[in-house]
Order: structure tokens, then C-alpha cells, then sequence
């Protein structure tokens, strides 16, 4: 048997997928989301209706609100990698509705926490996914738990399937939930 997996290949495991839920308001789902090839997730998520902003922190690969396109992305997928081997660094990306024409320029830390404070709380608004990185175990990305086709399409083209997942409860994610990066952005 040894012998045919050594010829074959061994399958390569797929990597943890957990959902933390909880009753009301987005839940979230850590698993790597940009870990081995990002370049294909970040395609996925230009390939929906939403608009994306990023921004790195901390100093060392420091960026503010960026909008995500074609000409940007190989400044996101430098900022990962610099993520990677940056201590304490951490990206966030916010998809928006697509109607959300701000510039770059007028998108601050700020307006982000507001966006986010009304997608807590499940309120109407034009959030509709935050992908944090690096997160507890690997990524986090926060959607609602009704998400909009958009969202359902990226989470399918990412092979993100809430029945395959291991559940939690949202309270684990103490540190690192939603509500301590609007914190931690006001």
C-alpha cells in the first residue's frame, strides 16, 4: 500500500473548514482562504457583482483603502505575501454592493466600521463579506447567514460548504469576531 501511495501521490488533505455560528448576524468561516494560491481566489472575487476594498497593516506593509481591480490586484497579492512573512500583519478586504462607487480616497477606517457596525447587527446595508487575514486557524471571512447570490457563488467557487464544515460556536472566535475589528478600526 506504501508503495502505491509513494507512486501515486498521496491525496493532499484538505484544509480545515470551520463554520461559527450564532443566532443572529453574519457568521463566519475560517479556513486559508489565501493560502496556497490566492491569485485564484482573488479572481473569484472579482469575478462577482461586488466591489472589493483592501487595506494592510501595520507599518511595515502599510496600505490604505485600496480598490480592488485587475491593475490592483498584484498589489494585493504582494501585500499577502508580505503578510506572510510580516509579524503581527493583518489584511482586511470588505465586499461591497456594487452601487458603492467611492473612491478609494473616500474610503476610510471609519466608514468601514460603520459599514461593518450595520452587517453585525444584520441591518440592510451595502456589506456583504469581510475577509480577514491572517485569522485564529487560518482566515476568517464573515457573511450573512442568508448571504446574497454574489456571496453564495464566491463561497461555492472557494469550495466554502457550510454543511462540510466543522461548527463552533460564534463566541470562540473571542479576540477576532466581527465586533473586535470594528473595534479595533473606530
Amino acid at each position: 500500500m506504501d508503495w502505491l501511495l509513494g507512486r501515486f501521490g498521496r491525496t493532499r488533505a484538505r484544509p480545515p473548514l470551520v463554520c461559527y455560528l450564532r443566532e443572529n448576524g453574519p457568521i463566519a468561516y475560517g479556513t486559508p482562504l489565501f493560502g496556497a494560491d490566492p491569485r485564484e481566489r482573488a479572481d473569484a472575487m472579482l469575478n462577482t457583482d461586488l466591489t472589493w476594498f483592501w487595506t494592510a497593516r501595520p507599518e511595515s506593509i502599510a496600505r490604505e483603502w485600496t480598490h480592488l481591480t485587475r491593475w490592483s490586484l498584484a498589489a494585493l497579492l504582494a501585500d499577502l505575501d508580505a503578510a506572510r512573512s510580516a509579524a503581527a500583519s493583518h489584511i482586511l478586504v470588505v465586499g461591497v454592493d456594487d452601487g458603492v462607487r467611492d473612491s478609494p480616497g473616500e474610503i476610510a477606517d471609519a466608514r468601514v466600521a460603520g459599514w461593518m457596525r450595520g452587517f453585525a447587527a444584520a441591518a440592510a446595508g451595502p456589506l456583504h463579506a469581510v475577509v480577514t487575514h491572517p485569522g485564529p486557524g487560518g482566515d476568517l471571512l464573515f457573511v450573512a447567514q442568508q448571504p446574497p447570490e454574489s456571496v453564495r457563488a464566491l463561497l461555492q467557487a472557494w469550495g466554502i460548504n457550510r454543511d462540510k464544515a466543522e461548527r463552533k460556536s460564534y463566541a470562540r472566535l473571542h479576540g477576532n469576531a466581527l465586533e473586535d475589528l470594528i473595534r479595533s478600526l473606530a
